[in-house]
């Protein structure tokens, strides 16, 4: 397991810092993993209140999360316990459409589930911001926001429609992972059992569970930075609207499967390096088939704003990018903006973690900066 003090590299460190010296961004956390070793970690500006980012601050993955969640599944999958192609009726009968969708559909973005957040049942119940896709939620959203009510997965179900041509169509879908995730917790026995399986995947990366949490009660305050968003060209707290007394509780955590994790940069490049370097996570078969775009996103590529997108496959995404592929996920939630991945060619696992989520992330370049560097002294 690498260790979670700041591993310098003097030119790593010039392009983090020149990279985001020029952005808005209060503070940004990285690292980066060959071939299970912890090569360098860097921290630039401020996680929340002055309080300098460093190695240990924790930061929402949002959908970055996705990726771990695919692999706890796929992990049950190769255990006979969760079988990809079985309706889910028998599992969350309760969900219109259980009779017909499929893990897989879940996984891939296939199931047809329209977009959850925006709908007249659910959509009050968050700020206007908290939906990644799409980014704004319908009228009225926000009027009983409260970001210290506990939400439970009942208070979500009544958000699912009856899915739209499953298994035919891809569409960016967090109500999938949602559901997906839930239909985990009952095959781990509950929320402790799902916490449990957890441990032992991360373990089986390689990865310090202790700083890849679901569970909020986990997690000190003091370590979690705060969110930020652009308003107009003021760099403001993304909570300041609804000030929580604490982790706001739809940042992360049950039964928010669609952003399950919060983390460290370190931890998510480790598990990272397990999952698509290494290898000890999934077997090699069952890691292709996440890693191969789905006919359905293929297909897609003509529809989707955002070509990376269509590389999908189970739980992940590919990224061209300075003469690499990478393979990964991306996330935006509650004022962070975050991306993980790996260059499995070169055994490369980088991940940038960001409080700032706007319309043009500066996580983005940043995490692009690095990947160039990286590649070029491996």
């Amino acid at each position: 397991m690498p260790q979670l003090d700041p591993v310098p590299d003097r030119d790593l460190d010039r392009v983090l810092e020149e990279s985001t010296a020029a952005t808005p961004v209060p503070g940004v956390q990285a690292a980066l993993l060959r071939r299970g070793r912890l090569v360098w970690s860097g921290t630039y500006g401020a996680a929340r209140d002055g309080t300098p980012v460093d190695a240990r601050t924790v930061f929402c993955l949002a959908s970055l999360g996705k990726t771990l969640v695919a692999a706890l599944a796929l992990r049950l999958v190769e255990q006979g316990r969760l079988h990809l192609d079985r309706p889910i009726a028998d599992i969350v009968p309760e969900v219109p459409g259980a009779d017909v969708v499929t893990p897989r559909m879940l996984l891939g973005h296939t199931a047809g589930y329209p977009e959850i957040y925006v709908t007249p049942a659910l959509a009050p119940l968050f700020p206007r911001d908290a939906a990644e896709e799409p980014e704004e939620a319908g009228d009225g959203a926000g009027a009983a926001y409260d970001p210290d009510r506990p939400f439970t997965w009942a208070m979500l179900l009544p958000g699912f429609a009856d899915p739209v041509r499953p298994g035919t169509h891809w569409e960016y879908s967090n109500g999938g992972y949602i559901l997906l995730t839930e239909l985990l917790v009952r095959l781990h026995g509950g929320p402790d059992g799902l916490a449990a399986g957890w441990r032992e995947l991360a373990d089986r990366a390689g990865a310090p569970a202790d700083d890849l949490v679901l569970d909020r009660a986990q997690v000190d305050l003091a370590r979690m930075a705060r969110g930020h968003t652009d308003d107009g060209g003021e760099i403001v707290d993304a909570y300041a609207a609804h000030p929580p007394r604490g982790i706001p509780t739809d940042l992360f955590g049950l039964p928010f499967g669609d952003g399950l994790f919060a983390g460290t940069a370190t931890a998510v490049a480790t598990f990272l390096d397990g999952l698509f370097v290494q290898q000890t996570v999934l077997e090699p078969a069952t890691l292709d088939l996440m890693t191969t775009t789905t006919a359905q996103a293929a297909a897609a590529a003509h529809e989707v704003p955002d070509p990376v997108l269509a590389t999908y496959g189970l739980g992940t995404l590919r990224i061209e990018a300075e003469g690499g592929s990478w393979q990964g996920h991306r996330g935006s939630y509650g004022g962070f903006l975050v991306l993980g991945a790996s260059e499995r060619t070169r055994g490369l696992s980088l991940t940038v973690l960001t409080n700032l989520a706007c319309a043009d992330p500066p996580a983005l370049a940043i995490w692009r900066a690095l990947a160039a560097e990286a590649l070029r002294v491996a």
